[in-house]
């Protein structure tokens, strides 16, 4: 009877325990949830809530993500609206039932200290509460994997399997019906069933490989999308992944998050380095079996530590693979591999608390280093909290604000006026603060793809969309993709007279006074025709001065280009002394010139200030940096000059203008 008793108080103050964690985790998920305004991502899930089912459905088959998180959304709004808090909720609650989920299988594997230490660390991790404000599907993406993990660990019990592995078989569905990445834990799973049943796979269960299949079955439908889809991501230019680089912002995000300053987080993981250190050690020193006294039950699998590398390991090795040839990466393509890190880090504290040593000293020591390690987690995780929490100017981390700035042009622009967006594709967050009236595209696309950059080609559209307009106000975002050259800024500051409005967290804006009649084309755009070839690839169109010492070179490449030429422009005195150097790498490397487009490529000559007025050289090439000696590419032309061209450059006594 005492002992009932016993069990129905501890019973009691465990639920009462997560019960204050879980509303915790909620607190710091919903805590200024509509402060920031909605960005891009945000902006298209909003955007796919307007469409019908079958629209929203084509859209994705279109996209690079599945559509249940966008199914899930499209519900919601019509039962709590499409304010930013409403579209942002759904990604808080479901951040907080993960919680209990790490809870569960932490208590599998190592016990109920590890699994209280995983729910606390996960309901503080500053990258969980980062993506819980954001109306995307990441942490749906890690609840649907910790839900498939702890459904996985339960199939080993042997009690109720067929209802266990039915509800595997529709969370780890749902994870691919939410993300494409979702494959690879999956991935993982497999690998963790075949190292803990080796050859007894096939008496685990003959249900074992009717699992998989009921997963491909009720995937078939998506299956032609995902085989479409798969090397199409046009969003990013083609090229090698850093894969150092990637996996040392993976560490960062996974430890503090993705709020923490480049310096700062550097150091920061070295401390996480040691914990993790000190954690797998604890890990290897704990016994591989059932706890003491039967805390983790007939449940504990004998692998515990080796579930949770392969649940870490395996999709961080496979996303960055993926990823290698389309340098896209963002530690969130992997966010659902990082309940393994924190359970990892709890398991390691959780022994170094409970560890039974004969030594009083060592226990003291076990005891030091867990608390240190623990108190270390909660600190930098709460610096990272702070740091997202901070209002303006303090917040560095803000997300893009189409909010300001659509504000801000709504109420100043005037009947005669438009709006220019460049990119095109930010049209959904931009609707949703300005309206859908009033606002043209450049480059006019739905999603972003670096084919469609805007080269000076695009003036006989600018000039069409800008017809009877006294004036425009030009909004740019992520313009280093579409628009590197800066074609757009270029052409209107040939024409009208710019206002400076500055930046608003990842936007520019500016505003335009335009002439009557005002046009724009690449010839009216040149004003010292060239035409000189460079080693038969590239060819020096023409140039135009756009201030005291900036110069815009007009290339066109006339062949594919072998090689990420870098150019050099040299000012000369009339005895051809040079004055300034201004060698640089263009926008756009060289090798992903699109042939035939005529490129503004702006050089700055950094003149010396005392430069007298009067009538200069410049001298143009290009070379191979990446060949021993730089060799430079033949010119040939009306104004070549052996490995370069000599165009006349006018100085005069003004100040430098943009």
């Amino acid at each position: 009877m005492r002992n009932t008793l016993a069990e129905s108080t501890l019973k009691r103050w465990f639920t009462l325990t997560l019960g204050g964690l879980l509303l915790v985790a909620l607190g710091l998920r919903v805590y200024q949830l509509a402060a920031q305004s909605l960005w891009y991502d945000e902006g298209v899930s909003w955007y796919l809530t307007r469409l019908s089912l079958p629209q929203l459905t084509v859209w994705t088959a279109n996209d690079i993500q599945p559509p249940l998180y966008y199914y899930l959304l499209w519900v919601w709004v019509r039962l709590a609206g499409t304010s930013e808090y409403a579209l942002r909720f759904p990604s808080a609650a479901w951040g907080v039932l993960a919680i209990p989920l790490a809870w569960q299988i932490g208590r599998r594997l190592a016990g109920r200290w590890t699994g209280w230490l995983g729910a606390l660390l996960l309901a503080a991790s500053s990258l969980h509460v980062y993506y819980a404000q954001e109306a995307r599907m990441y942490t749906l993406l890690a609840g649907l994997g910790l839900l498939s993990s702890y459904l996985l660990l339960r199939l080993e019990t042997g009690r109720r399997r067929r209802l266990t592995a039915a509800g595997y078989v529709l969370s780890a569905t749902a994870a691919l019906y939410t993300h494409y990445f979702a494959l690879f834990l999956l991935v993982a799973h497999a690998l963790y069933a075949l190292l803990r049943h080796g050859r007894r796979i096939g008496q685990w269960g003959c249900r074992t490989a009717a699992i998989p299949a009921a997963i491909i079955l009720l995937y078939v439908p998506w299956l032609p999308f995902v085989v479409s889809r798969y090397g199409l991501d046009t969003s990013y230019w083609p090229g090698p992944l850093p894969l150092g680089e990637s996996a040392r912002q993976l560490f960062i995000a996974f430890g503090t998050g993705e709020t923490v300053s480049q310096p700062a987080a550097n150091w920061l993981a070295l401390g996480y380095g040691l914990i993790l250190l000190a954690s797998l050690v604890a890990w290897m020193a704990r016994p591989q079996g059932p706890g003491r006294r039967g805390s983790a039950r007939r449940a504990m699998t004998s692998l515990p530590l080796v579930f949770l590398l392969i649940y870490l390991l395996v999709p961080l090795a496979l996303t960055l693979m993926v990823s290698y040839q389309t340098p896209k990466f963002n530690p969130r393509y992997a966010m659902l591999a990082s309940p393994a890190f924190v359970l990892l880090i709890a398991g390691g504290v959780a022994w170094l608390l409970s560890a039974s040593v004969a030594s009083r000293p060592l226990r003291r020591l076990f005891f030091a280093l867990a608390a240190l390690s623990l108190g270390y987690v909660l600190a930098t995780n709460g610096y990272a909290l702070a740091n997202w929490y901070a209002p303006y100017p303090v917040n560095q981390f803000n997300k893009a604000d189409f909010r300001i700035t659509a504000g801000i042009v709504r109420e100043r622009i005037r009947p005669d006026e438009t709006v220019l967006l460049s990119s095109g594709h930010m049209f959904p967050a931009w609707a949703y603060y300005y309206g859908w009236q009033g606002w043209q595209r450049l480059p006019d696309i739905e999603v972003l793809d670096v084919r469609a950059a805007l080269d000076l080609g695009v003036g006989d559209r600018l000039s069409q969309l800008l017809r009877g307009r006294r004036g425009v106000w030009l909004v740019r975002w992520q313009n280093q993709v579409t628009d590197p050259w800066d074609v757009l800024p270029l052409y209107l500051g040939t024409q009208g007279v710019q206002d400076d409005y500055g930046q608003f967290w990842h936007m520019e804006l500016a505003h335009y006074q335009l002439p009557a009649g005002a046009a724009f084309d690449a010839s009216s755009f040149v004003e010292q025709p060239v035409s000189t070839s460079f080693g038969g690839e590239i060819e020096l169109f023409g140039t135009r001065r756009i201030s005291r010492s900036q110069l815009v070179l007009v290339w066109r490449a006339v062949s594919p280009p072998q090689a990420d030429y870098t150019v050099f422009a040299h000012l000369l005195d009339p005895a051809g002394v040079p004055l300034a150097n201004a060698d640089h790498f263009p926008a756009v490397p060289a090798r992903q010139w699109p042939v035939g487009r005529l490129l503004p490529d702006r050089v700055n000559l950094a003149l010396p200030a005392d430069l007298p007025a009067g009538r200069y050289q410049v001298e143009v090439g290009l070379y191979n940096p990446s060949e021993p000696g730089g060799p430079r590419l033949e010119a040939r032309g009306p104004a070549a000059a052996g490995d370069r061209v000599v165009i006349h450059f006018d100085v005069d006594a003004t100040k430098d203008h943009e």
